[in-house]
């Protein structure tokens, strides 16, 4: 009997454990309530690569509205509940991470059942709990600024998650690269594991562009709803009508299959992206890297991306930040867009 007590629970993935265990909060999310990792099925590859004992580094580039946020709140949840663990967590200012911790995890604390009660309140007399420093039953864990050397370079973690990583200083302060020195404080974990995330900026600098290509460069597949053929989804792919007098009809956007060019609605897109699959383009040495793109987004319709293309295209900063946070890829110098036809499009 005692035996039976003592043994561990089940194994259990991330993207499990959430679907059981996490609920989203009003302050937080659109989308409040149970979380659903179907309602995005390309973070289920994501956020079980953190569970795989294979895989100690994952990197994901991304652009934004994609659920990047939550995936972190549900790897914390995870480590508290299931896995207790000394926790790094890197925003690229402290003030960035002061608000993570009250805008983010405070509200997941609190309304996911499993984890509430397990972190005690940081207005307490509890020194183990401030807004920066939480302690939990097996571990705690440390929030904290890149641009802050001192709290990079103390104690040993298990667990670093690194947030926004093209934010972060060259270096903390004369201590070098906030990544290095939080890597430093894992080497006496055999069972380490680092996220790594991030919007990228600028090609030439971008943190999160070389940890991708570092890694085994997965990208997601999907079908075609009427072919199957399967394919990485791509703005080439994004085209739409113009009206009599030239003038851009993004409500007509559609994508089209690069095999048999059907056009896909919104609906289609979702299925497939729903139907999708990672597909490493090289070979696995102990890092697993993500490429997601908006156009897998469900909170983005074709008729957004396209409105928010045209709205930028002129402006060349505008057009930067459209590229990196609706196409989810670093920032390089190209020439003139072109164009074609009644359709519109720019190459990458």
């Amino acid at each position: 009997m005692l035996a039976e007590r003592m043994r561990r629970p089940p194994r259990q993935t991330l993207s499990e454990w959430a679907d059981a265990n996490r609920v989203l909060s009003a302050e937080s999310s659109a989308e409040q309530g149970r979380w659903r990792t179907s309602r995005a099925e390309y973070q289920r590859g994501i956020m079980d690569a953190m569970t795989d004992p294979a895989v100690r580094t994952i990197a994901v580039r991304k652009p934004s509205q994609v659920g990047w946020t939550e995936m972190i709140g549900n790897v914390v949840g995870y480590f508290i509940d299931r896995d207790p663990a000394s926790m790094l967590i890197m925003q690229p200012t402290v003030k960035m991470a002061e608000t993570w911790s009250k805008k983010r995890l405070t509200p997941m604390l609190r309304d996911t059942p499993c984890l509430r009660g397990k972190i005690g309140d940081a207005k307490s007399r509890d020194s183990d709990n401030t807004i920066l420093e939480k302690g939990f039953p097996g571990g705690y864990m440390a929030i904290v600024g890149a641009n802050t050397p001192s709290d990079l370079a103390s104690r040993p973690i298990r667990v670093v998650l690194a947030d926004e990583v093209d934010k972060y200083p060259p270096s903390a302060g004369n201590a070098g690269d906030p990544l290095s020195l939080a890597s430093s404080r894992q080497t006496t974990f055999w069972n380490r594991k680092t996220l790594i995330g991030s919007t990228p900026l600028l090609k030439s600098t971008s943190v999160i562009e070389r940890e991708y290509l570092a890694g085994d460069r997965r990208q997601y597949h999907v079908p075609c709803p009427d072919c199957g053929h399967m394919q990485v989804l791509r703005w080439e792919q994004v085209v739409w009508d113009k009206d009599d007098d030239g003038g851009h009809k993004p409500e007509t956007a559609a994508y089209v299959c690069e095999e048999c060019g059907t056009l896909w609605l919104d609906a289609q897109r979702w299925r497939a992206i729903s139907l999708g699959e990672w597909v490493a383009t090289a070979p696995f040495n102990g890092t697993a890297s993500f490429a997601i793109t908006g156009f897998m987004s469900p909170w983005l319709t074709l008729e957004d991306i396209v409105s928010q293309f045209l709205a930028a295209k002129d402006w060349p900063l505008k057009l930067r930040r459209w590229v990196n946070e609706v196409k989810g890829e670093a920032w390089e110098e190209r020439g003139e867009a072109d164009r074609h036809g009644t359709r519109w499009s720019i190459p990458t």
